[in-house]
């Protein structure tokens, strides 16, 4: 397994330094996984885990589709953050 410094980088300044419109809100969890479901892991999000994208991310341990759709959400929020913040050099 080979990991990409740039990218890792990025992954962690999107989560130590997003603004509210960058980050993972009800709504997209909802968009997401459904209004119920989506729901139930904006939660675990927000109460259970504290925003925090490694424990959210093992939690979905052996639920590998639903998983993969919370990795695409943020890599989604991670763009948009990433485009807002070209201009600093981010990449």
């Amino acid at each position: 397994m080979e990991l990409c410094y740039n990218r890792l980088l990025l992954i962690s300044l999107w989560q130590y330094n997003h603004h509210e419109e960058e980050g993972l809100t009800l709504r997209l969890f909802e968009e997401t996984f459904g209004k119920t479901q989506g729901s139930h892991y904006y939660d675990k999000w927000m109460n259970c885990f504290d925003r925090n994208l490694w424990n959210m991310i093992a939690y979905f341990k052996g639920e590998g589709e639903n998983g993969q759709k919370f990795c695409d959400m943020v890599a989604r929020q991670i763009e948009v953050y990433r485009k807002n913040r070209k201009h600093y050099g981010i990449y």
